[in-house]
């Protein structure tokens, strides 16, 4: 049988083929899996993290001016001072969990950040609860000045959760 040039460099090759996939093959089988690739991160699931946390922000500052109204009332009504300071406290704690979550995304918020909306936070709470510790004292001065920090201390808030919602420079206060 006559083989050709052709013919006996196809065999040759299909040969060494054969024999490099049966020496590497089993080599190759035994390599770890390459590690995933990290996922670009959904621009839906950011946007509804944002969304939640301009939410919490919207109810904790509505809290916040509901409570400073009715220090301010004639006679102020301590059960409903109680009923807005308990509402106030988890619409805090919901704030702080959001603002915390974005921070542990990919690509989330740097940590001075979420310390900025720790400290108003912490703030604005110890001047709330100031506020009505004044109320229940009926001291009048005390309530006057403690509503104007309270403003003071919504406004920090105001500037400082922003930066989380779009990552760039809070606009003014409006009076500030």
């Amino acid at each position: 049988m006559r083989v050709n040039k052709l013919v006996s460099t196809a065999i040759a090759a299909v040969a060494c083929g054969s024999l490099v996939v049966g020496v590497a093959g089993p080599a190759l089988a035994a390599a770890p899996e390459p590690a995933p690739t990290a996922a670009a991160p959904d621009p839906k699931a950011a946007t509804a993290q944002q969304l939640e946390t301009v939410a919490n922000l919207g109810e904790l500052l509505a809290l916040a001016a509901k409570i400073a109204t009715e220090a301010q009332a004639k006679t102020p009504n301590k059960a409903v001072l109680a009923d807005l300071r308990q509402r106030y406290q988890a619409a805090a704690d919901k704030l702080l969990k959001s603002v915390k979550s974005r921070a542990g995304t990919p690509g989330g918020l740097p940590a001075d950040a979420v310390k900025d909306v720790r400290d108003a936070l912490a703030k604005l709470t110890k001047d709330l609860t100031e506020l009505l510790a004044a109320v229940v004292a009926v001291d009048l001065p005390k309530v006057t000045a403690g509503i104007a920090e309270v403003v003071k201390d919504l406004q920090a808030l105001l500037t400082a959760v922003p930066k989380l919602a779009t990552g760039a420079l809070p606009l003014p206060v409006p009076g500030v």
